[in-house]
């Protein structure tokens, strides 16, 4: 692993998580205990996005599995994002095998090993952040210019895939398969966002879109899986047969992008205590490993009823 570049990559946009702050403090469950701590120090990892060196059989897996089913006009894209991600490492090769290479050469190609799959994670959230502020302020209009509407479901994909596939593939896979799907999951959680986004995307007049607000005292929570699938089991560990997508934006609104006739499309635009409780349990259950909140109590109760709502799913 690198030693050089970014060593601590977030993989929740800390302007999300802001909504829950309070001078950049936040309340965090994990592990069974709830923490007051920095917005700098959740939601991250040492090396998250580090690349990993790929062989071609890693390659061909990859176009196998992702690439070769995407859809036409995405597949040359995909492909540059190969190149991009296995360029670093083939240039670090070559150069450790010629009398060119020297010091400063070799750290700028740790530096992007390190960081560059972070920088485009970043890039991406940079688009995003202008369509949640307008989400925050009740403005979906931008829904109806093509390109902000495509920019708009790309990051929505990238936060529901890009600690959701990492979790699903740990609790499915032997340690040795994991530590293999670890080596090729930077490429696959760009690729199968990036068809997600654009197929929702072609698919945007057949979903129900709509902002619900919660004037309640239990307040929205959030977690290290922002965008989670409302209507799937969080026990299970295949592909869900619905996908509606239930995504938090503060302790008082929330997005709801649902399938025609989906059934948790709420009786109107404002949520009951209930149903917000309901939905904190549902984002809690498919949390990758921390839960965030403003309120200290609505984590201690979410804490204290998860083991029981799980048994019942």
């Amino acid at each position: 692993m690198s030693s050089v570049g970014k060593k601590r990559h977030h993989y929740v946009p800390r302007f999300h998580l802001k909504s829950w702050a309070k001078n950049d403090l936040i309340h965090c469950l994990q592990n069974g205990e709830i923490h007051h701590t920095n917005l700098s120090n959740v939601a991250c990892e040492n090396h998250f996005y580090s690349l990993r060196e790929l062989s071609p059989e890693d390659v061909e897996f990859v176009r196998a599995v992702a690439i070769n089913d995407s859809p036409a006009g995405l597949k040359a894209s995909h492909e540059r994002l190969v190149q991009a991600f296995t360029v670093p490492y083939w240039a670090k090769r070559s150069l450790e095998h010629t009398a060119s290479a020297d010091s400063e050469m070799m750290l700028e190609i740790d530096r992007m090993i390190a960081e560059l799959n972070e920088n485009f994670h970043t890039s991406i959230e940079n688009v995003f952040k202008p369509h949640l502020d307008s989400m925050l302020s009740s403005d979906l209009s931008f829904l109806q210019d093509p390109a902000k509407a495509s920019t708009f479901y790309w990051g929505l994909a990238v936060q529901y895939l890009r600690t959701n596939q990492t979790r699903r593939a740990k609790r499915t896979m032997s340690p040795e398969r994991f530590a293999f799907f670890l080596k090729v999951a930077n490429l696959l959680v760009h690729i199968l966002a990036t068809n997600l986004g654009f197929n929702m995307y072609a698919r945007r007049e057949q979903y129900t879109i709509m902002l619900v607000d919660n004037p309640t005292a239990v307040p929205f929570i959030t977690a290290d899986q922002p965008a989670i699938n409302i209507a799937s089991n969080p026990k299970e560990t295949e592909a869900p047969q619905r996908f509606e997508l239930y995504y938090p934006l503060s302790p008082t609104k929330a997005l709801l992008v649902l399938e025609p006739r989906g059934e948790f499309l709420p009786h109107g635009s404002t949520a009951s205590a209930d149903l917000a409780h309901f939905w904190n349990l549902r984002m809690a259950a498919h949390s990758y490993r921390q839960v965030f909140s403003n309120s200290p109590e609505e984590l201690k109760a979410v804490m204290n009823e998860l083991p029981a709502f799980l048994s019942c799913l």
